[in-house]
Order: C-alpha cells, then structure tokens, then sequence
C-alpha cells in the first residue's frame, strides 16, 4: 500500500493478487479535500514480454483493444505452450482511452518518468500489429468536495476472451478490492502462523516468525528465483 497526500488529494494506491486467479490488482482511492471540484485521470501502463526477451516482443506481440470491457489484449503465438493465452489490461467501463504503442505513450527518446502521452489529452486507440507492444489505459475522476472514489486496474493472463472479460467485470465491482484483501490476509496468516519459534533473542524471533517463512515460500519455492 502506498499513500500520499498532495494538492488537496488524499491518495492511496492498494497493490495485490488474488489468491486462486491470475490476476494482479491495482486499486486507486482518491478523496478530494479541497472546496473545488476536480476533474483528473489516472493511467496504467505496462510493457508486454509474453516470453523470456523484451527485446522479442516487437516481432512477436499483437494487440487488440476488446469492446466490451476496454481492455487492451495481447497474445503471442510463438510462445510455445503459453500461445494460446490472453494477456490483458482493463479497468472496466470507465476506460476512456487507451494505446498499445509503446513510442506513442513514452514519446521519442522518452522514458516512464515523464511520458509525453501524459502532456496531451486523451489517448490515440492504437492497437494491431507492427508496434512496440505496450498496454496504456486511461480512465476519467471527476471529484465534488469532501468526495472519495475509487478505480481498480487489473492485469494478468487467461485461457480465452471470456475469461478475461468475468475477471475485469468480478475485480472491479465496488468494494471488491477489499475483499480480496481480507481474503489475501487470512491465507497469509494460516499459512505464516503455523510455526512459531521462541527463543533468547527478539531479532532472532522477529526473523523466523512469518517473514522467513513467507521468503522461503514466496521466493525459493512458488518464484524459483533468489537462491
């Protein structure tokens, strides 16, 4: 969880994946405190890989905007077993424009720190073949005084088109994002609190209690990585 407050904006951005989907979640929470009404965006962006090279996903990476939910789609025929998949990005109906293109969002040169589609209004809608594949989705805020709301962005992977479309539409129900944490904690703590050492030294407890556990877990056994 990230928080920030700012020009009169209370922000906090809520970063999870649930549990039995593959998903990942990123919920955006925005209360204006100001005496003014404020009209903003938020945008998520995100480089497709779909494989083990970035540099491949030019020649390999096609996308596509789906018109139902919005979400900007990309798949990758050569990637072997995972060809037939569907990877994805969407915040469900309050998507208002989005790109594939990776050059149109960052500009020329430019980088993710200050992207030149953020110094123009609205995105362009490209989508197909023939760029540097990327996922950009920019959605509307419009807040009244004292007001508060929030937009979940989901990304993740999944076996068909109808598929993607139940998980964007189950994630970003209203108040979905906090289920799915509470759903999230209470599978950490069943998994983390089955073992409990004690011993001479506090560090030594606060060590092996839970956040070894979960680096073993997390790290060497479900991402095969950090050995």
């Amino acid at each position: 969880r990230y928080t920030h407050v700012s020009r009169e904006l209370d922000q906090d951005i809520l970063v999870l994946i649930p549990p039995d989907d593959p998903v990942k979640l990123v919920c955006l929470t925005l209360r204006n405190n100001g005496d003014r009404p404020r009209r903003l965006s938020a945008t998520y962006y995100a480089e497709w890989v779909l494989g083990t090279v970035r540099e491949n996903a030019p020649l390999q990476v096609v996308c596509e905007r789906d018109p139902e939910t919005g979400a900007v789609l990309a798949r990758n025929a050569w990637a072997g077993s995972f060809a037939g998949q569907v990877a994805f990005l969407g915040t469900g109906p309050s998507a208002r424009g989005v790109t594939a293109d990776r050059t149109e969002f960052l500009g020329r040169n430019g980088s993710v720190s200050a992207p030149a589609a953020l110094d123009r209004v609205g995105l362009s809608g490209r989508v197909g073949p023939a760029h540097d594949p990327a996922a950009a989705v920019m959605t509307d805020i419009v807040l009244a005084p004292g007001e508060a709301t929030e937009r979940v962005f989901v990304r993740g992977q999944a076996e068909s088109l109808d598929q993607v479309r139940r998980l964007i539409a189950a994630y970003t129900a209203a108040g979905r994002a906090g289920e799915v944490l509470a759903e999230v904690q209470q599978r950490w703590d069943h998994l983390l609190d089955a073992v409990r050492v004690r011993t001479p030294d506090p560090g030594m407890d606060l060590m092996l209690n839970r956040w070894l556990l979960y680096q073993v877990l997390a790290c060497r056994v479900w991402a095969r990585s950090a050995f």
